[in-house]
């Protein structure tokens, strides 16, 4: 898998983690928090996919042909996972007027949810696909290395740009980026398969 392949993947990968970070950059962070978030979300992304990888390989070194097509398979179910939650979204139960009394108090995001574990929960629930994707790397035997690497700067990135952003401009922007993400993902599978 050469570079151009792993930095798209790791952009579609890091879709989640800029999506949750313009709308925690929306409700207001401190700043040290929000590099803090941003760090934390990069070495999940590091760790997640390393794990996936690693199990990927040893897979794939025993099934062969059909871990590849496994491989191909879990990248295009995430895709497809990421473009489904884009189009039809759960329904949210929080009433209008709840949520705008919440955001104009402030309340969106509890910043001591953000303190100890919640962080680490948080990193994580927005890195598991990386788990899998890493599976699927692991599978067609790529660089395991460059890959985490790459793949832990750019969502730390996208992370971080996320929260600034957020504070910025506000939520418009994380749809489009799950729409990228999930095309990629799609594509990128589609093409393993071929």
């Amino acid at each position: 898998m050469n570079f151009l392949w792993v930095v798209a993947v790791a952009t579609a990968l890091g879709a989640d983690a800029f999506s949750l970070a313009l709308a925690i950059g929306l409700a207001g962070i401190r700043k040290s928090m929000m590099v803090r978030l941003a760090l934390v979300v990069a070495v999940f992304h590091v760790f997640m996919p390393l794990g996936g990888m690693m199990l990927g390989q040893a897979l794939g070194s025993i099934l062969g042909q059909f871990a590849s097509l496994a491989g191909a398979f879990v990248l295009i179910v995430l895709g497809v996972r990421m473009l489904y939650k884009i189009y039809w979204p759960a329904k949210q139960s929080l009433p209008f007027g709840e949520a705008r009394q919440a955001f104009f108090a402030g309340n969106i995001t509890n910043q001591s949810s953000l303190e100890g574990y919640g962080i680490y929960l948080l990193a994580a629930s927005v890195s598991l696909d990386a788990l899998s994707v890493g599976f699927s790397l692991g599978t067609i035997r790529a660089d395991i290395l460059m890959t985490v690497l790459i793949m832990g700067m750019i969502a730390g990135l996208m992370t971080g740009i996320g929260l600034v952003l957020g504070r910025v401009m506000g939520t418009r922007l994380g749809d489009r980026a799950e729409l990228f993400g999930g095309l990629a993902l799609l594509l990128i599978g589609i093409k393993l398969l071929f």
